[in-house]
């Protein structure tokens, strides 16, 4: 069996990020705040991680640990504006990158709830997407699955776990939550993403940035992701 070592946890008690620890890009002190031992963020700002200027761009100071690790945030999140979208992942700057990333899109008669791996090296993109939800047409039936997905992720009383898995040379996303079942049991839900590999480490520190990812703006609301804590393992057969 694997050995699981922790080697850094943050469960943000306190009434201001540890300076020790974190480093805010692109600061915005009205959209962040650290209260009842939670991260709160909210932005109506883009924030895809090939965004340079996406407010509050929260980064680990310190390094990932050598060999094999998992890297995990616990969070609620109101997904609300049809395209919200929550990064984590290893990152350099917007053309090198690799982490994952969870983001909707919901309209009218379409829903889309989607996991992401992906990897961007000197501009290069490569990615895997494990859709959770992915419903396009307008019968009843569909429009009830849904809006019972979209509720289930608005309203979910326990944290989403969104993690960063390094295997060797390989990456993959995970996301993992408690929810109910259709006949209405207690279920947990698992899911995980195709690996990526990288043949060199694409970035020392891991961040986490939380918004939108409507390139031009046009959309309404605002993404409000609440971050319960955020923990690195090291993990070792």
């Amino acid at each position: 069996e694997p050995v699981n070592q922790r080697v850094f946890f943050d469960d943000f008690e306190g009434e201001a990020l540890e300076e020790g620890d974190w480093v805010v890009d692109n600061r915005d002190a009205d959209a962040f705040i650290v209260e009842d031992s939670k991260l709160l963020v909210v932005n109506s700002g883009n924030a895809h991680p090939d965004t340079l200027k996406s407010a509050n761009r929260f980064i680990l100071k310190r390094p990932v640990p050598d060999g094999d690790w998992d890297a995990v945030i616990r969070f609620n999140a109101e997904f609300k504006t049809g395209k919200d979208l929550l990064w984590f992942g290893l990152w350099t700057d917007a053309e090198n990158y690799l982490g994952s990333q969870i983001f909707t899109r919901i309209e009218s008669c379409y829903g889309r709830v989607t996991l992401n791996n992906s990897k961007k090296t000197s501009g290069k993109v490569t990615q895997f997407n494990t859709d959770l939800v992915n419903i396009a047409n307008c019968s009843d039936s569909a429009k009830q699955n849904r809006a019972s997905w979209v509720d289930l992720f608005s309203k979910a009383k326990k944290p989403f776990e969104l993690g960063v898995h390094k295997r060797g040379r390989n990456y993959h996303a995970s996301l993992g939550f408690d929810g109910k079942s259709k006949d209405g049991k207690p279920q947990r839900y698992e899911y995980k993403t195709d690996k990526l590999s990288s043949l060199r480490l694409p970035g020392k520190s891991l961040a986490i940035v939380a918004g939108k990812w409507d390139w031009d703006n046009k959309l309404g609301g605002e993404m409000q992701v609440m971050i319960d804590s955020i923990e690195i393992t090291r993990v070792s057969e």
